[in-house]
């Protein structure tokens, strides 16, 4: 029979979840522990197919369970409980075959589909997976937590340093920064250790992109690295075993001539776009002193209509931002992009030239796509994206980072 053990601090909630779990005795098992070590030592002895643990615990939190589990056992299906959960981070935890998560005060009923649906998955790639390390991290940007993590898998070592749940820094061997980053999470069956301090000084801090543009970036640079070469006749190469070792990692988001278009949300009121002037931007003057990136700015700043905006460089650097919380509007302009990009892949979709989202409160969000940078631009809600699209796209398409 299929056993799950429960893991929290409170004896009494542990108690009650264990009491009104019991009637389901018939396909699971119930064991217990107060803290991570007691869990710790029961999964060690190999008897275990499911964990639900807290995250906050004394002795040994959750997350040093976690790490346990990923050295032991890093195909154990994991469910973590936590008080900052939010439906954005539970979809993209679960888009991404990462272990599960649910929110303090606990639905039963919710908990219960998540364990069998654990149960039923097991060790193969299904709803719940088990610990893997780019799951791991977007649980302590969920938590906020800082701490250090020593990560290894076969003969490759690395640090990350997390603050606040903000990845600050990484190193390994002579990489570092967000290369070293980059390296560390495509790293295979990678076991970590976790320390809960940071030992990294913030103020020297390196990496300064969200989250999710690092996981994204990465797992495209994965893919990448891990296409079949062809010779010059179109035919797959051989593989050697030193190719991919061999391989330089690309720090640009290859979007070369890609574009795609998501209509706006479609509402009962009708908009008179017979009365909307659609913005005029005249062409800036050739300047030398001014970079290609300058004429872009200036021309954004012409366009009636943008009351923010962010511009990404494909290696994650934020290079302008005007009027944005620059972490969480970077993650999703860096997220859509990445989710585009992946569909454009999978179905060979070529499309129109931007990607428009609306927003519940009808701000319109265009992201415009360049070989070398993304720009995710904030409108009003009466503001028709396309003839700013039409203005900008040239000056997108030849923006180049030195």
């Amino acid at each position: 029979m299929k056993s799950v053990l429960l893991v929290d601090d409170e004896k009494n909630f542990l108690l009650s979840l264990a009491d009104m779990l019991k009637d389901n005795e018939d396909e699971f098992s119930i064991k217990t522990a107060v803290n991570g070590k007691l869990a710790a030592a029961i999964i060690d002895s190999g008897n275990v197919d499911l964990v639900v643990t807290d995250l906050n615990m004394p002795e040994m939190d959750g997350f040093e369970l976690m790490a346990h589990i990923s050295q032991v056992n890093s195909e154990l299906p994991v469910i973590a409980m936590t008080a900052y959960g939010t439906p954005e981070m539970e979809s993209r935890l679960r888009n991404m075959g990462a272990f599960q998560y649910i929110e303090k005060p606990i639905d039963f009923d919710s908990l219960l589909r998540k364990i069998k649906d654990g149960l039923k998955a097991g060790s193969t790639k299904g709803h719940v997976a088990g610990i893997s390390l780019p799951s791991f991290m977007q649980l302590l940007e969920l938590d906020k937590k800082t701490c250090t993590l020593h990560i290894k898998a076969g003969k490759h070592r690395g640090d990350m340093y997390f603050k606040q749940g903000e990845l600050i820094s990484a190193r390994t061997g002579k990489i570092t920064g967000q290369d070293a980053a980059f390296e560390i999470i495509n790293w295979d069956n990678a076991e970590i250790e976790i320390e809960n301090i940071c030992k990294f000084d913030e103020d020297k801090r390196d990496i300064n992109v969200p989250m999710g543009f690092l996981l994204i970036e990465s797992a495209r640079v994965k893919d990448e690295n891990n296409r079949p070469a062809v010779d010059e006749d179109g035919e797959e190469k051989p593989a050697r075993d030193d190719d991919r070792a061999e391989a330089p990692v690309s720090s640009g988001v290859d979007v070369d001539n890609f574009s795609f278009a998501a209509s706006p949300a479609v509402t009962e009121t009708a908009v008179d776009t017979g009365a909307l002037e659609p913005p005029v931007v005249a062409a800036p003057p050739v300047s030398e002193e001014k970079s290609s990136l300058d004429l872009l700015t200036d021309a954004i700043f012409n366009a009636k209509g943008v009351n923010r905006m962010i511009i990404i460089s494909g290696n994650g650097a934020v290079l302008a931002h005007n009027n944005i919380p620059v972490k969480e509007f970077g993650a999703f302009t860096a997220a859509v992009t990445g989710s585009a990009v992946k569909i454009k892949k999978i179905l060979g979709f070529t499309g129109p030239k931007h990607i428009i989202v609306t927003h519940s409160n009808g701000e319109k969000i265009l992201i415009l796509i360049g070989s070398q940078i993304v720009v995710g631009l904030g409108l009003t809600a009466d503001t028709d994206p396309e003839p700013i699209s039409d203005v900008l796209k040239p000056t997108v398409a030849r923006t180049r980072i030195n």
